[in-house]
């Protein structure tokens, strides 16, 4: 399964399709042929006049669209193996927003870190970054995971290092599971766990397909870069600065 991309694929996709359609409706028929022309494709070639005036007023829209300020980052946040500022921050928004939008709480809160494109900046944070962090159509989804089922979520997550986490806080060492908790308590077995993760995750991406049978207590239609830009502009409004760093909520060695 692959995460879906958006706005500069389809804004590419906008321009660049009529232009294709209308080339192929009008080219002769294509045959096999063993001969071959290297063409060098560098700075010198030059620009169709008719294309950029035809693109412009599109790009100068979206470039004034996509400059706006948002929030104010507190220092840059980057994401790294296992645990990361930008990975707690991510969950920590999903868990606080899917909490007040969904009605109920949320035990464990879970981002994939190759779901999260780009660094967020310190000062200006604009509404074009939130787009690079956050390119892809993926949706907030509720799963109820048992005790084993959080197991299985602990023991990908200390191997893997791929995951920012709220509420689970592992223990790990040389890729295998060493303890494992839920909002620091120990796991039950016959305790039902509510994770907000979005459906790529849910639906197997990333090599989670142990999620896939898990019961479904929400499939919402709210894009994960929709729920960042209503928590940054949240915070902004109660005047806090974007920051997070890490608490040690994956020890991992």
């Amino acid at each position: 399964m692959k995460q879906r991309f958006t706005l500069r694929a389809a804004l590419a996709s906008l321009f660049y399709t009529p232009i294709l359609l209308l080339t192929l409706s009008c080219a002769p028929s294509l045959t096999k042929s063993s001969h071959a022309v290297f063409l060098q494709v560098d700075g010198q070639l030059g620009e169709d006049k008719t294309y950029v005036d035809f693109i412009t007023p599109y790009k100068t829209k979206l470039d004034s669209l996509m400059g706006q300020v948002v929030a104010i980052g507190a220092k840059e946040l980057k994401k790294n193996p296992g645990e990361s500022p930008l990975g707690n921050l991510v969950a920590d928004m999903q868990q606080r927003y899917s909490e007040k939008k969904f009605g109920r709480p949320i035990d464990i809160s879970v981002v994939n870190n190759g779901g999260l494109r780009n660094s967020l900046p310190k000062g200006e944070i604009t509404l074009g970054n939130i787009y690079e962090l956050a390119p892809f159509e993926n949706v907030i989804y509720l799963l109820e995971l048992n005790g084993d089922d959080v197991e299985k979520m602990a023991r990908y997550a200390v191997k893997g290092k791929n995951l920012g986490m709220t509420g689970l806080q592992v223990e790990g060492k040389d890729g295998e599971l060493i303890a494992f908790t839920v909002g620091g308590q120990k796991v039950l077995p016959g305790k039902s766990y509510v994770v907000a993760i979005n459906d790529y995750l849910a639906n197997g991406g990333d090599h989670m397909e142990f999620l896939i049978p898990l019961p479904r207590l929400e499939e919402s239609t709210i894009l994960m870069r929709d729920m960042i830009l209503d928590q940054m502009k949240e915070w902004t409004a109660a005047g806090r600065a974007i920051d997070a760093a890490i608490e040690g909520r994956q020890k991992l060695n």
